[in-house]
């Protein structure tokens, strides 16, 4: 049996004769057809000029239909009462039909507004604070990021994929905050005060070019795939297609960043501030803890230990879905912030810790990675249990396998192999 034709369709749905799953399939019909909205539009008109016949006609018979004593009053006042009788009694179910269909059809014809930024996917621990003062942590996919709202994705694993317009796509991960500021010029801009964002960003007329303030720059952007990463005045942005538009807040120069470029903002003027060809990723990473900006969380102690920093675990408060709340306590470290060159997963890939502990308690090891080059991929992690650790109180090395480590989103990638480490941390929950 073949499917009913688009033309057949339209009617029916004229007719309220669709079901839900119809309906919805004309309207998404009706938002990329142009054809289809006109044969809408017709069907409307001639349903209208339909009405003003049968009104006409029945007009006509009514008063071809009454005598000569009928025929003696004024014409106007003969018209004007047999019309009203014939329009309030038998035509008026159909202009009110028409009248509905009317509106419904400009409803659906007419450019619906577009959301300029809104959720797309939400996992683990995020919140908004409003424009208004208020604190929301549960977040839906469709909730719209107003104009001054601040979003704040807040754990070690916590992401958000955020959507622009139509078809543009933000994801931000692990701390990050990111504030929707008032548009200006139908520009919008937002503004990264700390954390990493990966975009892919296309040109929309009722977006305008698409501003994103750091510390210390303003890229502009119209259409580019990019990643970005920003804390303690430090700015690197990676453009992986299309290009983007720099300026460094502390003297106002500007530098256009192409494909397959990057540049490191800083707020020294001496600092260089010339885009520069992406780098060869490298195999291996060390932290260098106090030496460099490394440490996302983690509180700095003095270490009697030579050669160690020791960094003890940040308590962070975890929300759960009935309102209530645990505490985690993690220490995580940059990677990509470390150096300009990437670091590259490999089959045989390995991670190293030094750790020590009080108690006995599960220890959570995990990493985040993007494509090189390209877009996000989500976190994999591995639980460590106390039966495989050394004795409390010691400094001990455990070394982990990354084809150990499980995907914590595998539709964006299954496996780490061939990714970039973007950060590294550990986690225990309670304790």
């Amino acid at each position: 049996m073949e499917p009913p034709s688009h033309d057949a369709l339209l009617i029916r749905y004229l007719d309220g004769a669709l079901d839900a799953r119809q309906e919805r399939e004309v309207q998404d019909l009706l938002k990329r057809s142009p054809e289809a909205r006109a044969s809408l539009r017709s069907m409307s008109e001639l349903a209208v000029s339909a009405a003003d016949l049968a009104g006409t006609r029945a007009v006509t018979s009514d008063l071809r239909g009454r005598g000569a004593e009928r025929l003696q009053l004024p014409l106007e006042k003969t018209f004007m009462e047999s019309f009203l009788k014939i329009t309030f009694k038998q035509v008026l179910p159909l202009v009110a039909l028409i009248a509905m269909l009317v509106v419904v059809v400009q409803t659906l014809l007419s450019p619906s507004p577009v959301r300029r930024l809104s959720i797309e996917e939400v996992s683990s621990a995020c919140q908004i604070f409003t424009a208004h003062g208020s604190v929301q942590n549960t977040l839906d996919r469709g909730m719209v990021i107003a104009e001054g709202d601040t979003i704040e994705t807040r754990s070690c694993d916590s992401s958000l994929d955020l959507q622009l317009g139509q078809s543009s796509l933000l994801t931000l991960a692990g701390h990050t905050y990111l504030q929707h500021m008032e548009r200006i010029e139908d520009s919008v801009r937002l503004r990264l005060l700390t954390g990493s964002m990966w975009a892919k960003v296309y040109r929309e007329e009722t977006i305008g070019p698409l501003r994103i303030q750091t510390s210390t720059s303003l890229i502009e952007i119209e259409e580019a795939q990019f990643d970005l990463h920003t804390e303690n005045l430090f700015t690197r942005l990676r453009v992986n297609q299309g290009q983007a538009v720099v300026t460094r807040l502390v003297d106002q120069q500007h530098q256009t960043v192409q494909q397959g470029e990057q540049i490191e903002v800083t707020m020294g003027v001496d600092d260089g501030f010339l885009p520069n060809i992406q780098p060869h990723p490298v195999y291996e990473w060390r932290c260098r803890q106090l030496e460099g900006p490394d440490i996302i969380l983690g509180t700095v102690h003095p270490s009697a230990e030579s050669g160690f920093a020791n960094i003890k675990a940040q308590p962070l408060r975890y929300p759960l879905e009935d309102g209530e709340h645990i505490m985690l306590y993690a220490t995580a470290f940059h990677v990509a912030r470390n150096g300009s060159n990437p670091v590259l997963l490999e089959s045989g890939s390995k991670l190293r810790f030094h750790i020590s502990y009080q108690k006995e308690k599960r220890i959570r090891f995990g990493f985040s990675t993007q494509r090189m080059r390209g877009i996000y991929t989500g976190k994999f992690e591995e639980d460590v249990w106390p039966h495989q650790l050394g004795a409390p109180g010691e400094i001990q090395q455990i070394e982990l396998p990354i084809d150990r480590f499980d995907p914590k989103y595998p539709r964006l990638s299954p496996q780490p192999q061939g990714l970039e480490v973007n950060d590294i941390y550990a986690v225990t929950i309670g304790e």
